[in-house]
């Protein structure tokens, strides 16, 4: 079962990207069985310190849990020339070169894609930035809420309201380390057919755009026209029921898609006189009386508790989530049950939890194998394993062209 699940055992990748996006992809390859060796100059990735840290410990940001497990740690010091050599002699047995410097940096280092690929033909080398390659913004740098901002994800406020805010996850991260992970796959299926590699460029602005796809063919749909507003400035969504809703003790959402979701509704909330009042019968009648319709739903779904209705909207068939906070989603028995939050050791740092892939093999979800790693936890074995004897890493420890272990 373990080889099932590691359909990229074989596979090694270079993975010099800090932060998140580019570190996520490289989790996501590590995960499905690929040897990524996390290249990282002395002081470490970035988010190896970024508030907060797991119960205080130095070195232990939360974040870098979160993108870096079942990886190798190798401490290189890029500036200097032997530390270019045992890049380009690592380079030449990999399959993939992972990065997010500023444009630029790796070809002035001899370590851009035409460089690696004289000495490695078969070689994918996937670039990640902020704005990608062309463009007035190419060269500007940018974070996950940079590109919310740029790409639309911030409501702008009405006059005298709160100020746009950020979505509360890293969502641009996420799907731009995903679409790097499925852009590599495709050029690993690509090379087993043309025998040679691919240059994949990868940014969060794109990926920012592409998640606005449905919002922009919309705006282009009814030239810019706005959704009509509730009471209190929301926007009502297409379909009616497909909103938020108070419970007796927090919060539920309820989403009835179509016609037959909204008739099953009211049969659940035993109001079957709702499915027949001509101003409730249709989706468009329920939009053009929605503040009546409001005033009799609210009520009657804060006359009960959200294990209520979650018995009663999931037995019936209509979507349905309670509102959970982060504490509630992790102990809820939905996630119990498909053993995505997962146990584990570390030597550096004790007991800890990690969030598993979400793809399942064969039923099963891939356990966490190996903790982040320590910084530089495996330089000397890497080094060993292209050739390199120990008196000459202990010479590069010396110079300082490495770190580590």
């Amino acid at each position: 079962m373990e080889n099932e699940m590691k359909p990229l055992k074989g596979i090694k990748v270079l993975d010099f990207s800090t932060v998140f996006a580019g570190p996520h992809c490289g989790q996501l390859l590590a995960d499905y069985g690929a040897d990524v060796i996390k290249i990282e100059p002395r002081s470490g990735d970035d988010s190896r310190n970024w508030q907060p840290l797991h119960q205080g410990q130095a070195g232990s940001g939360t974040l870098f849990f979160v993108v870096n497990r079942n990886k190798r740690s190798v401490v290189i010091d890029l500036k200097t020339k032997a530390g270019i050599g045992i890049v380009r002699r690592l380079a030449k047995t990999s399959d993939v070169v992972l990065q997010n410097f500023s444009a630029g940096v790796m070809d002035r280092l001899g370590l851009g894609y035409p460089a690696l690929k004289e000495i490695n033909d078969r070689l994918i080398y996937c670039s990640i930035s902020a704005f990608g390659g062309t463009g007035p913004m190419a060269k500007a740098r940018g974070y996950d809420p940079v590109i919310q901002a740029f790409s639309g994800m911030m409501q702008i406020p009405e006059e005298g309201g709160a100020p746009p805010a950020r979505l509360s996850i890293p969502l641009i991260d996420f799907t731009t380390g995903q679409n790097a992970f499925a852009g590599i796959l495709a050029a690993i299926i690509q090379r087993g057919i043309s025998g040679e590699g691919a240059f994949l460029e990868v940014c969060l602005a794109d990926s920012a755009v592409a998640l606005q796809a449905w919002g922009l063919q919309r705006h282009w749909g009814t030239l810019g026209q706005s959704a009509p507003a509730k009471p209190g400035g929301q926007v009502v969504s297409d379909n009616v029921p497909y909103e938020s809703f108070k419970a007796s003790d927090g919060y539920v959402y309820i989403a009835c898609g179509n016609q037959k979701l909204w008739l099953l509704f009211c049969a659940a909330v035993k109001r079957p006189d709702l499915a027949a009042d001509p101003a409730y019968n249709t989706n468009p009648a329920r939009r053009e009386n929605y503040a009546p319709l409001m005033d009799i739903l609210r009520p009657l779904i804060a006359s009960q508790s959200r294990a209520h209705w979650e018995r009663v909207f999931v037995a019936a068939g209509v979507p349905f989530a309670p509102i959970n906070n982060l504490a509630e989603l992790s102990v809820h028995p939905q996630v119990a049950a498909s053993n995505i939050i997962q146990d584990y050791e570390s030597p550096q740092f004790g007991s800890l939890k990690a969030v598993a892939r979400a793809v399942r093999f064969d039923g099963h979800v891939s356990p966490v194998v190996a903790a982040p790693p320590g910084l530089g936890e495996h330089t000397r074995a890497v080094l060993r394993e292209i050739g390199y004897a120990d008196a000459e890493i202990d010479a590069f420890r010396d110079a300082s062209a490495v770190g580590g272990s």
